[in-house]
């Protein structure tokens, strides 16, 4: 007897752009209702196919999303314990890659809808990604505690909160298993007792002016790098030299990026791009999440 018919699941990329691996999703007509299961299931590297962070991309033009998107493409954007996410720099930057190999979207500049309002990214011919995020806001002083030491931080708005903490120890050693205290109170613009949704960095300026940077994201622990939280540490670096614009250099596991800060002007996250794998998704696997 033959085999029913079982219509095929989404089709899926995996990647990475500037120092973070991502799983993309073609959703083009909406379909797709994917559950914090799913999406940790997904992210998974064991069980799943792995990623720092899933994006689903739904085409614009259905009219069942966010604001009045410029582009055609609408990135979902979930961090890998399923819960969504306002945007993610470097996954917009690996969504152009994508979109753009696949004559999905014209070379040049791509207009990406997020939770964060319209974004654009741009792909070289070198494979090289620069993304235009908000433009960074210092907001103020305040500080963290880890494992008993106190490191003092300042406060930037750049589509979601952090809190970048230069230090003299060196970024690679310190221990992150204890989950850092915040100090809330020192959290310009924040009200009631709810802990804000704060991604935490402790940075390192090296001798050549470069940055190492080590990131903690809330409820995901460490993640290898994370884009906008990079531009956040230039953003406090540059306004602690008394400088609000220019170019920072930031080290990163997956080559060098760059950060460009201007006067009321987006933010320039630039750094190599690459489409790993290209595939469909088992869709009895996916229905059974």
């Amino acid at each position: 007897m033959p085999r029913p018919c079982v219509e095929p699941g989404p089709r899926y990329a995996k990647g990475h752009c500037c120092g973070d691996g991502f799983l993309l999703l073609l959703d083009p007509d909406d379909r797709l209702c994917l559950s914090e299961a799913a999406v940790r299931a997904l992210c998974d590297p064991h069980g799943g196919l792995g990623g720092d962070a899933l994006l689903r991309l739904v085409r614009t033009r259905r009219g069942r999303l966010p604001g009045r998107p410029r582009g055609d493409w609408f990135a979902d954007v979930r961090d890998p314990d399923g819960f969504p996410a306002l945007t993610c720099g470097p996954g917009l930057g690996l969504v152009a890659r994508y979109l753009t190999a696949a004559d999905l979207a014209r070379p040049g500049r791509i207009w990406l809808g997020t939770r964060a309002g319209d974004a654009r990214a741009t792909v070289d011919a070198g494979g090289r990604t620069t993304v235009e995020l908000p433009p960074a806001r210092v907001l103020g002083p305040s500080a963290v505690t880890l494992d008993g030491h106190t490191f003092e931080g300042t406060t930037v708005s750049l589509g979601g909160l952090h809190l970048v903490c230069p230090t003299e120890l060196p970024v690679p050693g310190l221990d992150l298993t204890h989950e850092p205290r915040l100090d809330l109170h020192a959290f310009p613009g924040t009200t009631g007792v709810m802990v804000p949704d704060v991604t935490l960095s402790f940075v390192n300026v090296l001798p050549s002016g470069r940055l190492r940077v080590r990131v903690h994201r809330p409820r995901v622990g460490r993640p290898p790098s994370c884009g906008t939280t990079v531009c956040a540490a230039a953003a406090v670096v540059q306004h602690t030299a008394g400088r609000r614009q220019g170019t920072t250099d930031v080290e990163s596991p997956s080559g060098p990026l760059s950060v460009t800060l201007g006067t009321n002007a987006p933010t320039l996250l630039t750094g190599a791009t690459a489409i790993a794998a290209e595939g469909v998704l088992d869709a009895r696997w996916l229905a059974a999440l």
